[in-house]
């Protein structure tokens, strides 16, 4: 029992006592040992950053093409011939004339 406390508070000391190196040291990392200079390496957060994607669930279209929540984008739209005036929505968006654009709408969901 002995023999295994002894192991245990020489695993921990050497643990504790570390390199022997300062912070300083540690941080300038092997240039300061005078050896060549490392390429830096890129910084990788630790938590990954949420990506937001261009989804309006409500209305299942891109949120940046939306005219239902941004009706700004409705004049654009307009000018670039692309309005169905019948549903007030963006021909390439209006599944009630065209039917086969609720598969492709749905292929551009995020999958969540």
């Amino acid at each position: 029992m002995i023999t295994v406390a002894a192991c245990l508070l020489a695993a921990g000391l050497v643990l504790a006592g570390g390199c022997g190196k300062s912070d300083a040291d540690k941080a300038q990392g092997p240039a300061a040992e005078g050896s060549p200079a490392a390429a830096p390496q890129p910084v990788v957060p630790l938590v990954p950053k949420a990506q937001v994607a261009d989804w309006c669930r409500e209305h299942s279209v891109p949120e940046s093409a939306c005219t239902r929540c941004n009706p700004a984008l409705v004049a654009e739209f307009k000018k670039k011939g692309d309005w169905c005036e019948q549903h007030k929505l963006p021909k390439s968006q209006c599944i009630a004339c065209r039917p086969e654009l609720e598969a492709q709408l749905k292929a551009l969901a995020p999958k969540s």
